[in-house]
C-alpha cells in the first residue's frame, strides 16, 4: 500500500502567538512606588502611595484570592480625602479604590484600570510624573490586555529618562497590540520604542523600528499615523545625513499629514530647519514664515521667530532679520521665556554673521552664553563660546560656514516642495479662522 502524503489544512495550523513581555515594575527607586513620596511631602502623599500599593496587590493577586487579599477591609486612609473638596478624578479614582479594599470580589478590572489612569493622568497635569508613572503601571497591570495602558507607562518612563522600563513597556505594548490587532497602538508602540532608540544613537535600529511602525499603520489604513511614522524616518534620515532620503520622506510625510492635521506645522519646521542646516536659506525662511501664525505656546513661537531672524540673515533680507531679531531680544527678557532665550539668541547671532553685523552678532552670543552658563545649557554654552572665538578672531567680516550643497536629485524639487508646504501651512491656518 502506497504511502499517502497527509496535508494539514492552513485552518488547522496553529497561529504564531505574539510574545509579550512581563511588565517590569521595578526602577531606579528604592522604594516601589517611592516616586510618589518624593513628590508629596504631605498626607496626601502616604494617602496616595498606600491607594498605589493597595492597587498593585490587587491587580497581581489571583482572582479566586483577591477577596482574602485585604486583612483590614477598612481603607481609613482612603477615608481622610475621598469626600474633600478635591479634583474630581482625584475623588472618583480614590473612591473605587475604596470599594476595591473593602470588598475586593465586588469590583472588576476595567473599572480599577480606568480609576488608575485617572488618577495618573491627574498627577501628570500637575507634574507629578513619578505619581503618574506609579498609577500607569497599576492601570496596565489591571488591565493586562490593554496595548494603550502599556503604551501610557512606556511613554511616562521616557519622560522620567527611565529608558530601561520604557523599552520593556513599549515591547509589551507592541505585543499586546500585535495579538489583538490593534494596529494604531501598534504602530505608535514601535514609533515610541524607535524615537527611544534615537535618543541611544542606535539609528540602525531607530530606522528598522518606524519602518515597522510605518508598515503598521498602513496595514491599519491609519493615514495620521502614517503620517508620524514618516516624519520619524525623516528624523533618522537628517541624523545619519541623507538628504535626498530626508526630502523623499518629508515629501510622503507632507502628503500622509494633508491640510486636515494640524500638527503638519511641526513637520515644516523641522524639514525647514533642515534646509537651514544645509544653507538653503531661501526654502526655509518661507516655511518659518508661514508656521509661525500656527504656533500657539510663546517658547515656541520664540524658536520659530528665532528661525526667521537666521534664515533671513542668510538671504540678506536684513530689514526682516532685524524685525525678527528685536522680537527675540524682547521675548528672552521675560522671565517665562529665560529658559529657551540662549537657544534662540544663537540662531539671531548667526543670522547677524550672515549679514556682516558682527558687533549685533557678538551681543547676541554673550547673552546666549550667559545663559546658558545659568541654566545649565552644556550645548549651547558650547555653540555660544565657539560662535564668540569666530567672531573675535576673524580678521575678516565673519560668514556662516561653508556648506556644501544639497545632494538633492533636482533642485526644482525641493523648491516644489518649500512651495506646498507653504500651501498647506495656509490652507490650515485658513481653516482654523
Amino acid at each position: 500500500m502506497k504511502n499517502r502524503r497527509r496535508y494539514t489544512s492552513k485552518s488547522r495550523v496553529p497561529s504564531r502567538r505574539w510574545h509579550v513581555p512581563p511588565p517590569l515594575i521595578h526602577g531606579p527607586e528604592t522604594l516601589e512606588g517611592g516616586g510618589i513620596l518624593q513628590e508629596w511631602e504631605n498626607e496626601l502623599g502616604v494617602i496616595l502611595w498606600q491607594a498605589f500599593r493597595d492597587a498593585m496587590l490587587w491587580a497581581t493577586t489571583d482572582p479566586e484570592h483577591r477577596a482574602d487579599a485585604f486583612v483590614d477591609c477598612s481603607p481609613s486612609h482612603l477615608d481622610a480625602v475621598v469626600e474633600r473638596d478635591l479634583d474630581a478624578r482625584l475623588r472618583t479614582g480614590l473612591r473605587v479604590l475604596r470599594q476595591m479594599v473593602e470588598d475586593p470580589a465586588s469590583i472588576r478590572e476595567e473599572q480599577v484600570a480606568r480609576a488608575c489612569r485617572q488618577l495618573s493622568e491627574w498627577a501628570d497635569e500637575l507634574g507629578y510624573l513619578g505619581t503618574a508613572l506609579a498609577f500607569a503601571q497599576d492601570a496596565a497591570l489591571a488591565a493586562r490586555r490593554d496595548a494603550a495602558a502599556a503604551f501610557w507607562v512606556a511613554t511616562l518612563a521616557v519622560r522620567l529618562n527611565d529608558h530601561a522600563r520604557a523599552e520593556v513597556w513599549f515591547r509589551r505594548a507592541i505585543g499586546l497590540a500585535r495579538q489583538s490587532r490593534d494596529w494604531r497602538m501598534y504602530s505608535r508602540s514601535f514609533g515610541g520604542l524607535g524615537n527611544l532608540y534615537i535618543r541611544r544613537g542606535n539609528l540602525p535600529a531607530a530606522r528598522r523600528l518606524h519602518t515597522r511602525a510605518l508598515r503598521g499603520a498602513r496595514r491599519g489604513g491609519m493615514r495620521r499615523e502614517q503620517a508620524h511614522a514618516l516624519h520619524d524616518l525623516f528624523a533618522v534620515a537628517v541624523e545619519t545625513g541623507n538628504v535626498a532620503e530626508a526630502e523623499r520622506l518629508a515629501r510622503e510625510a507632507l502628503e500622509a499629514y494633508g491640510t486636515r492635521n494640524r500638527r503638519v506645522h511641526v513637520l515644516a519646521h523641522d524639514v525647514a530647519y533642515f534646509w537651514m542646516e544645509q544653507g538653503q536659506f531661501g526654502r526655509a525662511l518661507p516655511v518659518f514664515q508661514a508656521v509661525l501664525p500656527l504656533i500657539e505656546r510663546p517658547i515656541e513661537r520664540l524658536f520659530v521667530v528665532a528661525d526667521i531672524a537666521r534664515a533671513a540673515g542668510g538671504v540678506g533680507d536684513a530689514a526682516t532679520a532685524e524685525t525678527a531679531a528685536a522680537d527675540v531680544w524682547r521675548w528672552a527678557a521675560e522671565p517665562e521665556l529665560e529658559p529657551g532665550a540662549a537657544r534662540a539668541l544663537i540662531e539671531v547671532a548667526r543670522g547677524y554673521i550672515s549679514l556682516g553685523y558682527l558687533e549685533n552678532a557678538e551681543a547676541a552670543a554673550s547673552r546666549s552664553l550667559e545663559l546658558a552658563i545659568e541654566h545649565r545649557e552644556s550645548k549651547i554654552r558650547f555653540e555660544a563660546e565657539a560662535l564668540l572665538d569666530s567672531i573675535r578672531t576673524a580678521p575678516r567680516p565673519v560668514s556662516e560656514p561653508a556648506s556644501q550643497e544639497p545632494a538633492f536629485a533636482e533642485d526644482v524639487h525641493g523648491d516644489q516642495l518649500a512651495a506646498d508646504f507653504v500651501r498647506t501651512l495656509e490652507t490650515v491656518a485658513g481653516a482654523a479662522l
